[in-house]
């Protein structure tokens, strides 16, 4: 179950509670909230397997990127064998060959630079979504703790008042 349905399922509990009578609090079952919030701890760790995933997304795009890489320069490599085989001046095919090697090279760096961009951002994406929504789950958690908590307690004081009233009463009737 994700985070966000266990939230709505807190947000339902709240909202299926009972009004406390004479007052404007609502009375709610603590122990589903409680596991409610269990589920989402448990749910947690889901989310951050999801970043990890990207982290190794972003390991299998640099690793294929090295890979072609080598390649690249690979045919370079025996396209410059290839140039100087087949020509007499051989001055000219290593020259050939080293500006291939050379373009390969730099060809070589641009696919590795950008797939380290684009494997960064990828990364620094997936840590701000991580971060935000612990933050949010947190403070909604932290929140809907806090008015459960309210509300318990306004409960309570208002069920003391009610045995003083109702002590009160039957004092007097005594008296009476």
């Amino acid at each position: 179950m994700s985070i966000e349905s266990l939230l709505d399922n807190i947000e339902d509990v709240l909202e299926n509670s009972k009004n406390v009578p004479f007052s404007s609090k609502i009375s709610v079952d603590g122990e589903e909230i409680k596991t409610i919030i269990e589920d989402i701890r448990l749910n947690m760790p889901d989310e951050l397997m999801k970043a990890r995933k990207i982290a190794s997304e972003r390991r299998d795009i640099l690793d294929a990127a090295q890979a072609t890489s080598e390649e690249i320069i690979a045919q370079a490599r025996d396209k410059a064998k290839v140039i100087v085989s087949e020509h007499e001046i051989t001055k000219k095919a290593e020259e050939n060959a080293a500006d291939i090697l050379q373009q390969a090279r730099t060809q070589a760096t641009e696919i590795i630079e950008q797939a380290r961009a684009t494997a960064s951002d990828m990364t620094e994406q997936a840590q701000k979504w991580a971060s935000d929504l612990r933050t949010s789950a947190g403070e909604y958690v932290e929140n809907i703790v806090a008015t459960a908590d309210e509300a318990l307690t306004n409960s309570v004081n208002e069920i003391r008042k009610a045995r003083m009233s109702l002590r009160s009463a039957a004092q007097q009737s005594k008296e009476d």
